[in-house]
């Protein structure tokens, strides 16, 4: 794929389905997030993921917004 026809299927979501994602691909999402290059390596990264939705709560009780489940 080139980088036109990848940039014109791009799209953002706004809102997000309550299903959980499977094992497998947040193995794989979560791996490509600790590959992923940052500024010259000098921007630690810190990847949450939440189970339940009591982490989630705590999670947004602490942060100015959030995406909310549809």
């Amino acid at each position: 794929m080139d980088f036109q026809t990848l940039s014109a299927a791009r799209y953002s979501l706004r809102r997000f389905d309550s299903r959980p994602v499977e094992q497998e691909k947040l193995d794989l999402i979560l791996e490509a997030g600790r590959n992923a290059p940052t500024a010259h390596n000098y921007q630690p990264q810190r990847i949450f993921v939440f189970r339940s939705p009591a982490a989630l709560e705590k999670a947004a009780a602490c942060a100015g917004s959030r995406f909310q489940p549809r």
